[in-house]
Formats: structure tokens, sequence, C-alpha cells
């Protein structure tokens, strides 16, 4: 009988490890971060360009549509004008959406100061965005 309970009790102990071997906690089970399909899978493709007062970005989804051109993607009705506008929409985004920031060698695309690129960039990884600035020269 000692034997049976010692048995039960060492199978019962195996189960509350994971297959490294390492104990299973309370907050194993309950990740803190979302994990959902959408959010881990989603990406876009920003562009960045002075419109002659101020900063306009254009936020697409990938695969959305062809995007081949400076005027397909700066006619689009999602411009956001002004960097501090860019941040909230990036804010609003679900935690692991991917954004490549993106020129193409296209003409007409152009990077903020890097002082502006960078707090962008630090804003949306913040809020568990990961935005990847992918610029080519002219």
């Amino acid at each position: 009988m000692r034997y049976l309970f010692l048995t039960v009790l060492f199978f019962a102990a195996l189960a509350c490890t994971t297959p490294n071997g390492n104990k299973l906690s309370f907050s194993s089970l309950n990740p803190q971060t979302d994990i959902s399909p959408t959010a881990a899978t989603a990406s876009y493709e920003m562009y960045s360009w002075y419109n002659g007062q101020n900063w306009a970005y254009a936020i697409i989804e990938n695969g959305a549509k062809l995007t081949s051109s400076f005027k397909q993607i700066t006619e689009d009705d999602n411009i956001i004008v002004g960097s501090d506008y860019v941040k909230d929409k990036l804010l609003e985004m679900p935690r692991g959406t991917k954004i490549y920031w993106n020129l193409k060698r296209i003409k007409g695309f152009q990077m903020p100061e890097e002082k502006t690129v960078e707090s962008i960039v630090g804003s949306a990884k913040k809020a568990g965005v990961n935005v990847e600035v992918i610029a080519w020269p002219n």
C-alpha cells in the first residue's frame, strides 16, 4: 500500500512539470501577453513623406493591395498627418503586430529626422508593436 501511494505521488509530481523538467506555476498558465493568432501574424508597411507642412504617414496591411507608386500610396484614404498621430495609431494596434517602415526606392518617400524616428519606434515598442525601419538610400 505504501508503494502504491508513492507511485501515485511520483506520477502526480511528474504531471506537474514541463517537458524540460521545470515545474509549472500559475503564472506560466496565464500569459500576460496577447498571443492571439491575428496579433502574432499581422504585418503592415509604413511609408513617410514631408507634405510641405508636416510629416505624413501611410500604414498599409501587407497583402491588402499592391503598392507600387508614390501617388498610389499617398492618395490612400487612411493617411495620417503628424508624428504624434502616427504614434497614437501604432498604440491602437494589437501586441505582436509587425510594421515595416519602408521606402521601397520609390522617389518621394523620406524619413523624418532621426530623433522623430526613434520616438515613433520607441513608442510602438512600449505597446508591443515591432517597427522595423527598412530605408534604402536615394
